[in-house]
Order: C-alpha cells, then structure tokens, then sequence
C-alpha cells in the first residue's frame, strides 16, 4: 500500500482525490493543519462561552439567522441542522464520489477556518480509511450553500445517526470500488456494526457528538460537485486521448487526407492544444500504407465479392442446361478464373498476406505518378472484366439478369479502385477534428484550473479568521495561544474575526462544469458523424454498407450508428446549461444559487455517453480498417488493433450480437490508449 497522504488544506491536486477514490490511499492529518484547527475550535469555544450572536454558532441558519439559540440546545441544533437537511432523493453516488467527498471535506477543514474539533476531522479521516462507504442520494442539491443536502448524509453517518446508512461488507464485490448499488443494499448504522461496514478488520471509526459550528463545518460547501468534478476531469483526460485514437482510425479507415493534420496549417491559427491534436493524430498514423497508397482495397475487395457472385451465378446456369451447351459458360467460367488470378495479384485472398511488392512499389510516390502507374496496373483486369460484360451481353448467352448486374458491379468496382485526380481533402468530421478536440482541451484545462482552487479552499460559512499573535503563530504554544486570544481585551473584538460569506456558491465549479459538458459533448457529435461516413456506402471511399459483405443479408453497423445518434442526441439535453437555471430558495434569502452539482452530474453522464459513442466508433473502425487489407494503417493504429484483438474482438463476416463486443472496447476505455512512438 502507498504511504499515507498528508492532508495540509493547501495543496491536494486532482490525481490525489482519484488515488484516494479509487485506490484507496491512506490519508491523515498534517500536524500544521491539526494546529491550525485547534486554533480556531479556541475560538468557538469562546465565543460560545461569551454568548457572543454569531451566525452558524449561536443562531439558527439560513433565513432563521437572526434568531437566536441558548448555550444548552447548541448541540441539538446542530443535530437538528443535520438531520434537516439531510433530505436527497434518487440513486445513491458511486462509492469513489462518496470517497472523493469526504476527502476534500476533510481537506477543506485542514485550512483551519470552520471551526471543527481536531477528533471530529479525525473521524472523517477515520471513516475514509476504514473503507466505510455511506449513502448519499444524489439529487438534491442546488449548489448554495454548497452541498447542503449530500454533505449531510454524510454528516449522518459522521454522527452515527439511526437516520445514517451504510453499505454492509457483504454486499461489496470482491474487490474494486462499488458502482451502481441500489439504495436498498444501505442499511441503518444502528443496524450494522462498523467492523461490518469497513474494510479492515479493526476500524478506527467511532462515531462523534457534533459540537457548536461542526454541523455548519461538515455540510456547507462545495464538495460533492468537486468530487464529481475530479472524476470527471481525471477521465476525460483519457477520453480525448482516445478521441484522437479514433480520429486517427477513421481517417485510416476512410483512406484519407492528411493535408488538415500537419503543423504548419495549425502554426496559422495557434490556437492552444490545436496544433499538438493534429501533430498527436498525425503521429498516430506514422507509417501507414492505407494513407500512402492510392490504390483503394475497399473497391478491389467489392469487385472481388462481386466476382465471387459472377461465379456462382455461372455454376447454377451451367447446372440448368445440357451439357452441350455449356461452351459460352465454360468460356465464361475461365474468364472469371482468370480475373480472380489477376485481382490476387493486387489483392491476396489471404487477409494476413503483405500487400504485394507491385502495390507497395509505388508508396509515397506523387500522387498523379501513382494514379497512372496503377491505372496500368489495373488495365488488364479490367479488360477481362469488359470482355467478361460483352459475352454475357451475347443474344446467345443464356444469361439472367442477375448475372449481368454482378459483372456490372465488378466492372464498378474497378473503375473506382483508383480515383481521377489526387484526392483534396476530407469532410469536415475528419478535417476539422483538430479545431473540435482543441475546444475540448481548452475546457478541460480550465475546469481543472478551478477545480484545483476549489479543492484546497476554505467554502464553508461563516469562516473565522483567528487573530495572529505579534510573533506570528509558531512564537507560542497551542496553551499560551488560548491564554493571549483569551484576554478580555481581545476577546471582545473576537466576534469581527467571523467572516459570513459566499465561498459556499457553487458558481465558480458548475460554469466550468456546464463549459466542460458542451465541450464533451461536441467531442461525441463529431464521432458520430464519423461513424455515419463509416456505414453509409456512398461516403465511405469504398467500403461496403454497413460495414458488410453481404449487406442486405446482414445489417452490420447500421444499429450501432442508431446508438450513437441517440447518444449525441441525449447529450444536447444534457448540455443545457444548469448554472442559467437558479430558483430561490429558503424563503428567498438564498435567491441565486448555482445548481453546480446538477452542472456536474450532467457533465459526467455526458462523458459517459460519449465513451459509449467512441466505442462504437473504435469498434467500427476495427472492423472498417479489415476493408482495406492487405494495406496496413500506420503504428499507433496497428497498436489499438492488437490491443482489440487481444480483448477477444474479432471481424465480423456475418451478424452476431453486438452489444456485448461493445461493452468490451468500452471496457478497454478505461485504460489510457498505446502510448505514442516505439515498436507497432
């Protein structure tokens, strides 16, 4: 196990909280931060003492703020404040964004201005590194003053409240963190023992009596929307990383331009992330043959396929008539074989065969030089193929119509199996997927810029600020602090040392989250749409429909590309902004609020939408990319196809279920794609 994180308040960083909610790092106290709350908990105490009227100490909260409290029902009110708000609706969060939060909770109360006893972060500590996993429903919260609702859930638990649940060791999975539990798996902390809700064997955790301030320190701020925030960031970072797999994929796919890609276009318009994008796609197809060659497989292999029905076609009428009329059948049969040796020559049967060296001869060259010596390649075949036509077309010939369309369909086919004139440049899915995921990394960039703010801040209210002394705080001991901030003198100013505030607003996470959810979503749009030139024949540069052979027989993609579009299509609900969205709450003193952790949930299913959407995309690339074989895509793609086929996925030649292979790339997104460079 990793050492112990020390948590100081001051400096956690996002791969922190996803080390602690998903690893299960250790945490404890820095001994800095341990003073510094014992520090202000003098404070309260004395204030308390001195029954001076302080919000959140010795008042009620919220719009009750101006009444006020006697010393003995302190306690009762911040059990009453706790059990109040601790009113969530809906599925329970995911046990790494209960994790998240209880670490930036104890985190946040590290920077020593809540006013919490030094043993109740200790329990917080406690319960986190004993595995303890509480209910927390996840609707609920309005993001001001911060995760009221949420936070106090956890507090529940915190308190050892009848009301609080736990989830039980059983229901756990052998191991890895608990995603998707019901909110029946939960059961009553007085019904469970905590040796049976945590993961060691002889937990820490005792629950605690909040005191004075500590119910306003445990459930005001902003720490559910900054867990889901965290999460959120940390896996989009290898979601884009994937995106640009992709894009690099069915660029190959497509047999493409990479004109769009290469860095003096983007030096033009230095946009940042821009240039990196295209030069990271660009690098992906490193050594590719699909790209460097200009005579298309796609249309070899459809006029192979054809040819295959030609010859099936000869058989059944060479099987309906006598046998002394079989001789303009037999000269067609032989024709056939003769195309079928002349297209082996530029396509193998075999799909693991090299790409033959009269092929690969001509790799790189310029493209018009590529054009001619191709179309001499290919004059042969397809004077066999015409001359094929003309017998068939014979009065003679005891053709059928379907006979006729396949040798048609052949000849199609090697017509187009080297284009006219250089190819330009792509449609905008391809070309322009560089300015799109540079957007994408532009918010993602600034939502993690804020989230490391909000991470280490101090967002709860009211916030006390203890005095420091004229030597500064390391000139006296903890006990002679007590005595100097004790003074009547000072004592009588200690009130002004209580700061009420907004740093609880949740506005500064759920803009950049609402930013981060648009930007996200355009990343699953622009996929899509390259899924869409994958399936449909006529945009494909050669493939087949669907992605089949036999298509028609087969449906292929077609249903895929169905999801994908539903998928995009639910993220632009999902990209609604919630921070435009404020309702007045509590009697309309809190009368704008931030729905930040609405912004954040939104922002995380459309993330999750979209690597849905990418592997649909990486699985109909995989299958794509077998059309343009016997040529091989550059490096880095050749690494994702064996990482594919290393998971199990294989081509499809027929319909099969498909969801399950699916689930299986999606699976394989969880993992950071090959690394850039080094052996294919």
């Amino acid at each position: 196990m990793s050492a112990p994180l020390e948590l100081t308040g001051e400096d956690l960083t996002i791969e922190h909280v996803v080390a602690v909610a998903r690893e299960r790092r250790p945490v404890r106290v820095a001994p800095a931060a341990l003073r510094r709350v014992g520090r202000a908990r003098r404070m309260v105490d004395l204030l308390v003492a001195r029954g001076e009227k302080v919000y959140g100490l010795t008042t009620g909260f919220g719009k009750l703020r101006d009444v006020s409290i006697p010393p003995h029902e302190l306690e009762r009110l911040q059990i009453n404040l706790i059990r109040s708000h601790a009113c969530g609706v809906g599925a329970p969060f995911d046990e790494d964004v209960v994790r998240a939060a209880l670490l930036l909770r104890a985190n946040t109360l590290c920077r020593g201005n809540s006013g919490i006893r030094p043993e109740t972060l200790q329990a917080l500590v406690d319960l986190l590194n004993d595995g303890v996993y509480p209910y927390v429903p996840q609707q609920g919260s309005v993001g001001a003053s911060g995760d009221l609702a949420p936070l106090s859930h956890l507090a529940l638990v915190v308190m050892g409240d009848p009301g609080g649940r736990v989830l039980p060791r059983g229901k756990r999975p052998s191991q890895g963190i608990v995603r998707g539990a019901c909110a029946e798996d939960f059961v009553p902390c007085g019904a469970v023992r905590w040796e049976e809700a945590a993961l060691v064997d002889a937990p820490r955790f005792r629950p605690v009596t909040l005191h004075a301030k500590e119910g306003l320190a445990l459930n005001n701020g902003t720490q559910f929307m900054s867990a889901v925030g965290c999460l959120l960031v940390h896996d989009a970072v290898g979601a884009l990383e994937w995106a640009e797999v992709c894009t690099a994929l069915g660029l190959e796919a497509q047999q493409g331009v990479r004109d769009a890609f290469q860095p003096e276009l983007h030096r033009v318009r230095d946009l940042p992330h821009q240039r990196a994008v295209a030069v990271r796609i660009l690098e992906h197809t490193r050594g590719s043959e699909v790209l460097e060659v200009l005579l298309n497989p796609g249309y070899l292999r459809k006029a192979r396929h054809a040819l295959a029905e030609v010859g099936d076609h000869l058989r059944a009428i060479h099987e309906g008539i006598p046998g002394e009329e079989c001789g303009r059948v037999d000269e067609a049969e032989a024709r056939v074989d003769a195309l079928r040796e002349a297209l082996a020559e530029l396509i193998p049967a075999d799909d693991d065969a090299p790409a033959p060296p009269a092929v690969l001869a001509l790799r790189g060259r310029p493209p018009r030089e590529q054009i001619r010596a191709y179309e001499e390649l290919l004059a042969p075949v397809r004077r066999e193929a015409t001359g094929l036509l003309l017998l068939v077309d014979q009065p003679s010939f005891p053709a059928t119509p379907l006979l006729r369309e396949a040798v048609v369909r052949v000849i199609s086919a090697l017509a187009r199996a080297v284009p006219s004139a250089p190819p330009v440049q792509d449609d905008y899915s391809l070309r322009c997927a560089p300015q799109v995921l540079a957007c994408a990394h532009r918010a993602l960039q600034h939502a993690a810029e804020v989230l490391a703010v909000e991470i280490n801040s101090a967002t709860d209210n009211p916030l006390l600020f203890p005095p420091e002394p004229p030597g500064g705080f390391a000139s006296m001991t903890e006990e002679d602090y007590a005595r100097w901030l004790a003074e009547p003198k000072r004592a009588e100013g200690l009130a002004r040392c209580v700061l009420g505030g907004g740093n609880f607003h949740g506005e500064p996470v759920g803009m950049v989250m609402d930013y981060l959810a648009a930007a996200i979503a355009e990343v699953g749009n622009i996929a899509e749409r390259r899924i869409a030139h994958l399936v449909d024949e006529g945009l494909s540069n050669g493939l087949p429909a669907f992605l089949m052979e036999s298509s028609g027989l087969n449906s292929g993609f077609m249903i895929p590309q169905y999801t994908a579009a539903a998928l995009v299509s639910e993220n632009k609900v999902l990209a609604h902004p919630a921070t435009v969205d404020s309702i007045p709450t509590c009697a309309g003193s809190e009368d704008h609020v931030s729905m930040g952790t609405i912004a954040a949930r939104q922002a995380a299913q459309v993330l999750d939408n979209v690597l849905w959407v990418l592997a649909i995309e990486l699985l109909a690339e995989f299958q794509a990319l077998n059309f343009r074989l016997p040529l091989r895509p550059g490096e880095g793609a050749r690494r994702v196809l064996r990482r594919l086929e290393a998971a199990g996925l294989r081509p499809y030649s027929d319909d099969r279920v498909m969801y399950s292979d699916v689930q299986r790339v999606r699976e394989l997104l969880r993992e950071r794609p090959p690394v850039l460079g080094g052996p294919a």
